[in-house]
């Protein structure tokens, strides 16, 4: 197996394309093969040593989170799920490595790949799908009826935002640039706000009046 992995904290250039051995899995845990894996700005985070509290100093590290697969093995304990099940997931932070042949996840980490979506587009869904999710539910605890504003709606969490938003019967307010308009309205957003235009648009962490709930993507990764 191989899988990309860094032997010392740092940029790009630490990444080497090396062997591994995929242990078998554990009380718990399933075996992927890996099809489709995506890239996100924890990625880089973990790599370059800023989550040093969460993952230690023990190398190498793989890298990598959310990915989409077929399942291969399964632990002891683990139900719900079967080798050739079509799952999309999140590697654990500590060990990560979705960046490979295959990855050993906890099931809790993993859902059934809906069979609309390709490989591709799955493991693009895992990370900003939970963040809307966490952000929606678990904070805002959004309903039907309430009017929510997402500044950077076309982006990819923006996206699974506004989406969820709508499904549970929002009104959506949000921004995006001046090529992504008509995709921002496609999705459901029905006030769009081109953020390049200086007087048409809501200060930067400000919702329009009579949007109960703002979400925005800050410098440190927050949803709010």
């Amino acid at each position: 197996m191989r899988r990309i992995q860094y032997h010392r904290y740092g940029g790009p250039d630490t990444m080497r394309l090396e062997d591994f051995v995929l242990p078998s899995p554990q009380e718990g845990e399933v075996a992927v093969t890996v099809v489709a894996a995506a890239v996100n700005p924890i990625d880089w985070k973990v790599r370059h040593g800023e989550l040093k509290m969460m993952t230690g100093r023990s190398f190498p590290c793989a890298m990598g989170s959310d990915f989409a697969g077929t399942v291969t093995a399964v632990g002891p304990g683990v139900t719900g799920l079967k080798p050739g099940d079509q799952v999309l997931g999140i590697a654990p932070l500590k060990s990560s490595g979705a960046f490979a042949e295959a990855v050993i996840t906890p099931a809790s980490h993993l859902a059934i790949k809906p069979a609309g979506l390709s490989f591709e587009q799955a493991a693009a869904l895992a990370t900003p799908a939970v963040m809307a999710w966490a952000g929606l539910i678990g904070r805002a605890r959004l309903q039907a009826g309430r009017r929510i504003f997402v500044n950077g709606a076309t982006g990819g969490v923006g996206e699974a935002v506004v989406q969820l938003a709508r499904t549970l019967g929002a009104t959506v307010t949000g921004t995006s640039g001046p090529t992504s308009v008509q995709r921002a309205r496609a999705l459901g957003v029905d006030r769009v706000y081109d953020y390049t235009t200086a007087a048409n648009r809501p200060s930067r962490n400000c919702a329009p009046p009579g949007c109960r709930v703002s979400c925005s993507r800050l410098w440190r990764g927050e949803l709010i």
